[in-house]
């Protein structure tokens, strides 16, 4: 095999006189060559630009990460709203919690919304039992460990819990989901099951932190693998009913934070029913949240000003993560269920 460029019969006679193949030959004539040193510094300077630029970019995304991670300013006080309405529903089967605000420093502050479902018997009571055994149990899971353990912890007591009031031979004749967030030194955990939602409002930003555990999901999975037509996801009637939800023995869904959550002041953390998001698009949470300390009436109105005829029960609980001073310490055996 010849060198990529023609040599001199000279040059490889000599070459060939001392041992050297025709390939040595041309990298030997390459780097007597003397436009080849300024080539190769270029490239050397060239590589180490490079590698420069990724290890700059690297410790710059590193950086973000930890700025994500690590909280603006720590947040001293959680200003708390609440939105509760029956709708046009004959029933309220929704249901809701807060541990006391006063206590955020000790010990967090829980917010708990617990939806009924309607479709089965005694949602209202089963949401009820579900919101008071979390409350009655908060203290107590503060020694589970981490608070996504604590978290864990008081849904498997809320779980048993429901189980055992409808007993082995009656799961799934009446159910309710559970939205449940609790805010500890600067971070928000959170476990969600069923189709409440759970949404942090940042910087005029609606980030939706759950998923919805109903059958849709199973629908959109068989449509994306052709299964079945991708208007069918939409057009089913089953798409609606959930696939996951306290009451039906063993869970089958449970959704938690792939990581910690690190708050900033001026978060807001909204937990709410599917009345709620059904009834108000992003944009119209959105703007119901810029009202401040008006927000769960700006939230309420807009869900009345719609009118809906079947509108269903309706439930939000808003944590607004506010900076400064820390507030003057109240009862501190303060807390609130509905």
């Amino acid at each position: 095999m010849m060198p990529p460029f023609p040599l001199s019969p000279a040059a490889i006679a000599a070459d060939a006189a001392e041992g050297l193949s025709p390939w040595q030959t041309w990298f030997r004539s390459l780097c007597a060559a003397p436009w080849f040193p300024p080539v190769v510094l270029c490239l050397l300077v060239g590589l180490l630009a490079c590698v420069g630029a990724l290890l700059v970019l690297a410790r710059r995304n590193a950086l973000a990460l930890r700025r994500l991670r690590e909280p603006a300013a720590p947040i001293v006080s959680v200003a708390v709203g609440k939105v509760h309405g029956q709708g046009a529903r004959d029933y309220q089967q929704d249901s809701f919690g807060i541990s006391d605000p006063s206590r955020l420093q000790s010990h967090g502050i829980l917010a708990v919304v617990a939806d009924g479902m309607g479709g089965l018997q005694h949602g209202d009571k089963i949401s009820a039992a579900v919101v008071e055994t979390i409350l009655d149990g908060f203290l107590y899971s503060q020694g589970q460990g981490t608070p996504e353990q604590a978290l864990l912890t008081l849904t498997q007591w809320a779980v048993q819990k429901v189980n055992g009031i409808l007993g082995p031979g009656q799961y799934r004749s009446s159910g309710s989901t559970l939205a449940m967030g609790l805010i500890k030194d600067n971070v928000f955990s959170f476990v969600n099951i069923g189709d409440s939602r759970i949404c942090l409002c940042r910087n005029g930003c609606l980030i939706q932190l759950t998923r919805e555990h109903d059958f849709k999901q199973t629908l959109a999975l068989q449509a994306v693998n052709g299964e079945i037509p991708l208007q069918d996801v939409y057009t089913d009637k089953r798409k609606d009913g959930l696939v996951s939800f306290l009451g039906m023995g063993p869970l089958e869904q449970l959704d938690l934070p792939a990581g910690p959550l690190a708050l900033r002041p001026g978060d807001q953390l909204l937990l709410m029913s599917d009345g709620v998001y059904n009834a108000l698009s992003d944009q119209e949470l959105l703007k119901a949240l810029g009202a401040g300390s008006n927000a769960p009436q700006a939230l309420e109105a807009a869900i009345l000003q719609k009118g809906y005829q079947n509108q269903d029960n309706y439930t939000a609980v808003i944590l607004a993560c506010e900076g400064g001073q820390s507030p003057r310490p109240r009862n501190p055996n303060r807390r609130e269920a509905h």
